[in-house]
């Protein structure tokens, strides 16, 4: 081709050294092989410098570099790798070989141009089911007429497939190819994108083939607090519900994770959650009456957020209603308290009552809280002056 681009696996240059190879060991010339090696290697460096610096100008410029990044969950991946156009020519079976081995030695396509493609993980993963370590790979791909093998090799610093080891390799999965629109360039994209995975694409001419990314977002946080030299108490908290998450039986481990939580620094949420847990258990007294000294722990957004929680993600009515009720009662000023009794009785659906605490919101809001604390009143004034139409 005029315009080489690098593309692996069979440049013109690897082929002539297969074809010497068996020359060189011919019957006929065995006993000259020294000769005609020390001949080829002058000759194949002769070339391979003329090629080289001919052809890599205009291969950065027909092949582009290319970056992708996608966040998975809490997941970076990144792919970094040059694109090759088409130009007319028949790309799979031909300018990539299928099945291309050498005496048994494979000799995979290093699924981009110019450079090794690599990949990389900040945090541990699964490739279709398989798990692979967090950090960066060189990305190879086996090329079969209906099946593609990834090849994440350890080697990422090698230049292309032409250096590629198995020895190396970190991972391989076998997808399925499948036939695509025709593409001029070939790029990576992630697809079906979901909370926790995504696909990774490939696609060139009329091909494509994806892989499958999933990460464990709860496990990766949970591994990195866990290394965290200095954990605040908010850290050990976030291990108590992921503890509970992976666990939701073993009470006894959340307990030890909460316990850290207020050893650092005791606070109503801590308290309330460790409250919670011992009633759980079955400990009603004491989980009762450290829910109460917890209590007192309590101002503004806390119990907001503790007592709206306890209706709208756990469904306890009437125990949500005592903490925000209790909380207006003993603070009748606190705008945030009449604004939690708003969003409770927006819940109930009891529209007077909802006017009735916002309107109090608003009156005993902060400057900087005005203008939310007024929209609330007014918005939900109008809904009630609506509904008595």
């Amino acid at each position: 081709m005029n315009e080489f681009e690098w593309i692996d696996p069979a440049p013109p240059l690897l082929n002539c050294l297969v074809l010497f190879h068996k020359v060189l060991n011919h019957p006929t010339i065995f006993e000259m092989r020294a000769s005609i090696l020390i001949l080829i290697l002058v000759t194949a460096s002769s070339i391979y410098q003329k090629v080289f610096s001919q052809d890599m100008v205009s291969s950065t410029k027909v092949s582009q570099k290319s970056i992708i990044t996608q966040r998975i969950g809490t997941t970076d991946v990144t792919v970094v790798y040059h694109s090759p156009l088409a130009k007319g020519r028949k790309i799979f079976g031909n300018v990539v070989p299928y099945d291309f081995m050498v005496e048994e030695k494979e000799y995979p396509w290093r699924a981009g141009s110019n450079q090794n493609t690599t990949i990389e993980f900040n945090h541990d993963v699964e490739i279709e089911g398989q798990k692979l370590a967090a950090g960066s790979y060189g990305l190879h791909i086996f090329v079969k007429e209906k099946e593609w093998t990834f090849i994440f090799s350890k080697n990422y610093k090698s230049w292309g497939s032409f250096q590629y080891d198995k020895a190396e390799d970190a991972l391989r999965v076998s997808v399925k190819a499948e036939d695509a629109h025709f593409q001029e360039w070939l790029s990576y994209r992630f697809i079906n994108r979901a909370a926790e995975s995504s696909d990774l694409e490939l696609r060139w001419a009329e091909k494509k083939a994806h892989i499958n990314i999933k990460t464990d977002v709860s496990a990766n946080i949970q591994k990195a607090l866990i290394a965290k030299e200095e954990k605040t108490w908010q850290d050990y908290m976030y291990l108590t519900r992921i503890s509970l998450e992976h666990s939701p039986k073993d009470l006894d481990k959340a307990l030890e994770w909460i316990d850290q939580s207020i050893a650092t620094k005791t606070t109503f949420h801590n308290m309330s959650f460790k409250a919670d847990l011992l009633i759980q258990k079955g400990n009603k007294k004491e989980g009762k009456a450290l829910k109460d000294k917890a209590m007192t722990f309590g101002k503004g957004f806390d119990f907001y957020y503790y007592g709206l929680g306890l209706y709208l993600l756990d469904g306890k009515k009437k125990e949500a209603y005592k903490v925000l009720s209790d909380n207006v009662k003993n603070n009748p000023k606190d705008w945030v308290a009449h604004l939690a009794m708003g969003e409770y009785y927006i819940k109930e659906g009891n529209q007077k009552k909802v006017v009735e605490h916002f309107k109090q919101a608003y009156e005993n809001a902060p400057e900087g809280s005005k203008n939310y604390a007024r929209y609330m009143y007014l918005s939900n004034k109008v809904i009630l002056e609506n509904s008595l139409k």
